[in-house]
């Protein structure tokens, strides 16, 4: 029983691999379905989440901006009431370390490896893959240029880098933050989910003795 959380650099397929863990090791993932489980926390619309998630252009809160959030403020708007950043970021919180309770669960992004950073039962993994290979992968799945597929990675890293610096203050690629550092490019989806078992099977057995 164990939590692994996946940190990844963008498109670098930490979605298959954590498809292939969770088949391995029977745990359940959160990734895409943590929208629904964010709507039922701050109780609204999970279209309204989902909404507030494109508008800031990724698929994991975003920084407000600042003078966005001064508008607000100026105009008294009541932002309790509304799906800010630091209330979308307190039900991430709060729901991570509630699927961190029940054990045997995949976090994949949300900050997860700082959340739980001294969670006695984490693993924290980072998946990397080689840039020219992930702007392929990218121009395969959405059909971008080169020039496109290369600025959403950039934006995409960009904004991860953000929400880990001001959130945690830690640096998002910082690889203290980690058990491992799993570059794809060099090893396959199997090796990397031994690895990985191995770690969990370590823990399993540390908490039955």
């Amino acid at each position: 029983m164990a939590i692994i959380t996946l940190s990844k650099e963008y498109a670098a397929e930490s979605d298959v691999l954590a498809e292939k863990l969770s088949k391995r090791l029977g745990y359940d993932i959160l990734d895409k379905q943590f929208i629904q489980f964010i709507a039922q926390e701050m109780r609204v619309p999970s279209s309204d989440v989902i909404a507030y998630s494109r508008l800031r252009a990724s698929r994991l809160v975003q920084l407000v901006d600042k003078s966005v959030l001064r508008t607000f403020n100026e105009a008294n708007f009541n932002l309790s009431e509304r799906i800010d950043d630091a209330r979308y970021f307190a039900a991430v919180k709060t729901l991570i370390e509630k699927a961190a309770q029940q054990n045997n669960v995949i976090i994949v992004g949300w900050g997860g490896q700082c959340i739980l950073a001294d969670h006695p039962k984490a693993i924290h993994v980072r998946v990397v893959k080689n840039l020219e290979e992930r702007i392929s992968i990218l121009k395969q799945q959405s059909g971008l240029d080169d020039r496109s597929a290369r600025e959403l990675i950039e934006r995409e890293e960009k904004e991860s880098a953000r929400y880990i610096e001001t959130y945690f203050n830690r640096l998002w690629d910082d690889p203290h933050l980690y058990h491992l550092v799993l570059n794809l490019s060099k090893i396959s989806f199997e090796q990397a989910v031994n690895i990985i078992e191995a770690l969990v099977r370590d823990i399993e057995e540390q908490s039955t003795t």
